[in-house]
C-alpha cells in the first residue's frame, strides 16, 4: 500500500516545477515569443518522444482490449463529466451564454497528461503500465473533446484538431506495439528518442507554471467564489467519484495498471487546455480561467487525499 507521505512527496515536486514556471513569468523572464516556441517544442517532439518511449512494448498494453477499454473509459468519463460540470453549473445559476458552456468544459476535463504522469512514474517505481495507459485514455479524451466538447461551445465538432502530434503518435505507438515492430528499431534511434522524452515532463509542468503565471494578471475575481465552488464540487466531487467509482467497485474487466490509473485521473485538478478553447470557438476565458485557478489551488488538499484513499481501497 502506498502512503500518504509518499503520494504527497510525489506531489510536491510537480508543485515546485509548476510555481517556477509561474515565478519565471511573474519576473518577467519569459516573453510571448519564448513560451510559444517552448510549447511547440513540447507538443511536436518531446511529447512525441516520450509516448514512442512509454507505448510500444508496454506489458500494459500486451492484450488489445485493454487498450479498447482505456479509449472508451476516457471518451465516456469525458461526457459525462461534460454533463456533471453542466448540471452543477445550472444548480450555482451560472447561464447560457454568461459561462455555462465554457464552465461545463473547463470542470468536465481533468489534467489528465503532463500533471498525472510525473505522479504516476513517481508512485509506481519500474511500472511503466499506468504512465503508458495514461496517455492511450488521451485518445478517448481528445475525442471528446473535439466532438461533444467543441460542439457545446460552438454547435459543431472539429475534428480536424485531432491531426496533432501527440494524437498521431499515439496511434503510431499503438500499431508499433501490436504489430512487434517496434522491437526492430535500432537501439541508438531507441537511446535517442528516450533522451528526448525524458525532457517533456518537466518542460510542460513549467509551462503550466507559466500560464497560471500569466492568468493572475487578468482580472479574474468577478463571482470567482460561486464558479470556484462548483468546479471543486465537480472536479473532486461527482466527477472523481465516478472515476472511483469504476476503477474499484463496478465489474468490469479492467487490468490493475488501468484501475490505478484512474484513481489518479480522479484526483487531477481541471485541465488548462479549455482555456484556449474557449478563446477560439467564442467561450468565456475568463469563466476557465478561474476554474483552473480554483482547482489547481485546491488540487493541494484533494489530490493527495483522494490518491491515498482510492489506492487504499485497491489494495488487496
Amino acid at each position: 500500500m502506498v502512503s500518504f507521505a509518499a503520494i504527497l512527496s510525489a506531489l510536491l515536486p510537480v508543485f515546485l516545477v509548476i510555481a517556477t514556471g509561474a515565478v519565471f513569468h511573474r519576473r518577467g523572464w519569459l516573453n510571448e515569443e519564448t513560451e510559444t516556441g517552448m510549447m511547440k517544442l513540447g507538443i511536436n517532439l518531446l511529447a512525441p518522444c516520450l509516448i514512442l518511449t512509454l507505448v510500444p512494448g508496454n506489458p500494459a498494453l500486451e492484450r488489445m482490449s485493454t487498450a479498447a477499454w482505456t479509449i472508451g473509459i476516457g471518451f465516456v468519463a469525458i461526457l459525462c463529466g461534460f454533463a456533471m460540470a453542466w448540471g452543477l453549473g445550472r444548480l450555482f445559476r451560472l447561464r447560457y451564454g454568461e459561462g455555462l458552456r465554457t464552465f461545463a468544459i473547463s470542470s468536465g476535463i481533468q489534467n489528465y497528461g503532463f500533471f498525472a504522469l510525473p505522479i504516476l512514474i513517481d508512485l509506481f517505481p519500474g511500472n511503466s503500465g499506468p504512465s503508458g495507459l495514461c496517455f492511450v485514455l488521451g485518445i478517448g479524451i481528445d475525442l471528446a473533446i473535439w466532438t461533444v466538447g467543441v460542439a457545446i461551445l460552438t454547435g459543431k465538432a472539429g475534428l480536424r484538431a485531432l491531426l496533432n502530434a501527440p494524437f498521431i503518435t499515439v496511434i503510431c505507438a499503438l500499431v508499433l506495439n501490436y504489430t512487434g515492430v517496434h522491437h526492430l528499431i535500432p537501439g541508438i534511434l531507441s537511446a535517442t528518442v528516450d533522451m528526448l522524452g525524458r525532457c517533456a515532463v518537466p518542460m510542460a509542468l513549467f509551462m503550466i507554471g507559466s500560464t497560471i503565471g500569466r492568468l493572475f494578471r487578468e482580472g479574474i475575481t468577478e463571482e470567482i467564489v460561486r464558479v470556484g465552488a462548483a468546479s471543486i464540487l465537480t472536479r473532486f466531487g461527482f466527477h472523481a467519484a465516478m472515476l472511483l467509482m469504476i476503477a474499484l467497485f463496478i465489474p468490469l474487466p479492467l487490468s490493475l495498471d488501468l484501475r490505478r490509473l484512474l484513481i489518479v485521473q480522479a484526483a487531477m485538478p481541471s485541465a488548462v487546455f479549455p482555456i484556449v478553447l474557449a478563446r477560439l470557438y467564442g467561450g468565456q476565458p475568463r469563466v476557465a480561467t478561474q476554474v483552473v485557478l480554483v482547482t489547481s489551488l485546491a488540487s493541494f488538499l484533494f489530490t493527495p487525499l483522494i490518491i491515498a484513499w482510492g489506492l487504499e481501497k485497491l489494495s488487496p
